[in-house]
């Protein structure tokens, strides 16, 4: 037993689960096996997955004492046809150990994944996936996921009388406040401190016995439990606030991550983290970042990009002027004004929009060439594990989208990107919908691929409209092509009627998309929904037309009609 399988039967033990390989009978162990198995198929069908398939089941079958049935389980993971996994929950709430329900098998589950001290992204998605077939409400997941962090955070390390002196003295010579509080900790018995940077300290000294049951954190082995924290958390520290960028791409200015508070007290670190990219910015105000994402609740630990600030802060204000002046000339000219009247199918531009194309196209064209840019930068980022070896969930709209999208394509020609990227949920990306690098993409996310666009989006084909991209088209204004289906294309045109409200509508969005967020704003928001004259609210100008209050509606095709009628 190496190091790793030491430290995770320590948090086993101290967790109070059970050894499901002495508890569950010949058949329930088959049944366990076999249920993972044919998750595996139906999760991951492409070649480069291959490995790690077997090697989950290698996991599996030493750890269910079934290595004999290896090569019957590796057949059906790789199996092309669907297979019924009903049989095998029907057997397993047959045994005795699992009457209190199943979610043993998913902490189970858990355990086993982080074993090496690497927690899979490819893991995660199987465990929710299995979390899935037994019904279970998958904050359960969210739930045990930091109850093994609070174990892992308070196992107290043997120390050496040398290692303490040590310790004592970094205390003495300490000369900030944040390193003489890690030594502290280590003086204390605990290396952990030192390891994840202090982003454990709010979970030190909690009693495991308040996690789930009986406490025996001192059993936890120095090397075995730091192994495994060093691993999944980094040496250098968990927490991505800390990043500094050491190889720079392009001339990118501005690149680091900020905290995203979720209100829950929940500590600083977790299993699986969140990083958003906002598209645009309104103000120079670190708000700006933050208040489109206010309510998402995707993970413990969440992080937006701050990135390119003064070049998204000149694109956000770029898009304001061209919208008000655009609004104006409209106005003046005593328009009729549609949903979208022919605009999107328009061959040419009118005149008075071609007028405002120098104010927006240079600081879009910029913002463009810099996102594709920090795209790939944020790539490094998860390629060296900055954040550790956890799974990451990917978020972003507008400009953001495109970071995520470049970043992906970045990843996918890299070797070992599996297994890093858990979903990615791309909103109005301004890029290609070329299918062949988008199933590129699917190859490397574990789990969700998502494509949210906007048919109605009229903004974003302006934008496009000198690039040569009809054979393809724009991955924000309609659905990408997928030949396996692991493309989910969804239709916004009925929640958002434009680029612009992108911003405000997000928690909606991400309800619709399927992402977690604040209960308190889902129920405001499901409330609102119900009353049918909020849904669609217009002001009424005169008898010849009317002005939907979402200026990205307004349909401009009739400025140059309404010219040649006067004259």
């Amino acid at each position: 037993m190496d190091k790793y399988d030491k430290a995770s039967q320590h948090i086993k033990e101290s967790l109070n689960t059970k050894n499901l390989a002495e508890c569950l009978s010949q058949t329930g162990r088959f049944s366990y096996c076999a249920l993972c198995a044919t998750s595996l198929s139906c999760l991951y069908k492409y070649p480069a997955h291959v490995d790690f398939k077997l090697d989950c089941l290698r996991i599996l079958c030493n750890h269910l004492k079934l290595m004999l049935q290896l090569p019957t389980m590796r057949e059906m993971a790789n199996c092309e046809l669907p297979l019924d996994a009903k049989v095998y929950v029907r057997a397993l709430k047959k045994e005795e150990v699992l009457k209190e329900g199943m979610m043993i098998i998913v902490q189970d589950l858990l355990l086993l994944a982080i074993s090496n001290g690497t927690y899979d992204a490819r893991w995660r998605v199987l465990i929710l996936y299995v979390t899935r077939v037994f019904d279970l409400d998958l904050s359960t997941v969210d739930n045990f996921e930091l109850n093994v962090v609070n174990c892992l955070s308070n196992f107290l390390p043997v120390q050496t009388e040398q290692e303490q002196a040590d310790a004592a003295r970094r205390i003495r010579v300490s000369k900030t406040k944040r390193f003489a509080l890690i030594g502290l900790a280590s003086v204390g018995g605990g290396l952990l401190l030192g390891l994840t940077g202090g982003l454990a300290a709010p979970l030190i000294g909690t009693g495991l016995s308040s996690v789930l049951g009986t406490s025996i954190v001192g059993a936890i082995g120095s090397v075995g439990g730091t192994a495994i924290v060093g691993s999944l958390f980094g040496v250098a520290g968990a927490s991505l606030t800390g990043y500094k960028m050491h190889k720079r791409v392009g001339d990118i200015e501005e690149f680091q991550f900020r905290k995203l508070s979720t209100d829950a007290e929940t500590g600083d670190i977790h299993l699986h983290i969140t990083i958003v990219i906002s598209g645009w910015l309104n103000d120079d105000k670190e708000t700006s970042y933050i208040k489109p994402w206010e309510n998402l609740r995707d993970s413990p630990e969440q992080y937006y990009l701050r990135y390119e600030s003064s070049y998204l802060l000149e694109f956000g204000k770029a898009m304001e002027y061209f919208f008000s002046f655009a609004v104006s000339v409209a106005v003046q000219e005593s328009l009729k004004y549609t949903v979208l009247s022919g605009l999107m199918a328009a061959i040419a531009w009118p005149a008075g929009i071609l007028g405002l194309a120098s104010v927006i196209d240079n600081p879009w064209g910029v913002c463009c060439r810099r996102s594709a840019q920090v795209g790939k930068q944020l790539a490094e980022t998860l390629l060296t594990h900055s954040h550790g070896n956890r799974p990451v969930t990917l978020i972003g709209y507008s400009l953001g989208a495109r970071v995520i999208y470049y970043c992906l394509r970045e990843m996918s020609q890299r070797e070992k990107c599996q297994g890093i990227v858990q979903d990615a949920i791309l909103i109005g990306t301004p890029c290609t919908r070329n299918s062949s690098d988008w199933n590129k993409i699917t190859e490397i996310v574990a789990g969700r691929v998502v494509n949210a666009y906007c048919r109605s989006d009229w903004f974003l084909k302006f934008l496009y409209r000198t690039l040569s991209m009809h054979a393809n088209g724009v991955a924000g204004l309609q659905a990408v092509q997928s030949v396996n289906d692991r493309i989910e294309n969804i239709d916004l045109t009925d929640i958002v009627s434009g680029h612009f409200e992108y911003p405000q509508k997000l928690t909606e969005i991400l309800m619709h998309i399927g992402v977690n967020v604040d209960e308190s704003a889902k129920l405001q928001l499901i409330t609102t929904q119900s009353m049918p004259e909020k849904m669609c609210e217009s002001l009424k100008i005169n008898d010849d037309y009317t002005v939907k209050k979402s200026k990205s509606v307004i349909d401009l095709t009739t400025i140059d009609k309404q010219k040649n009628a006067t004259q």
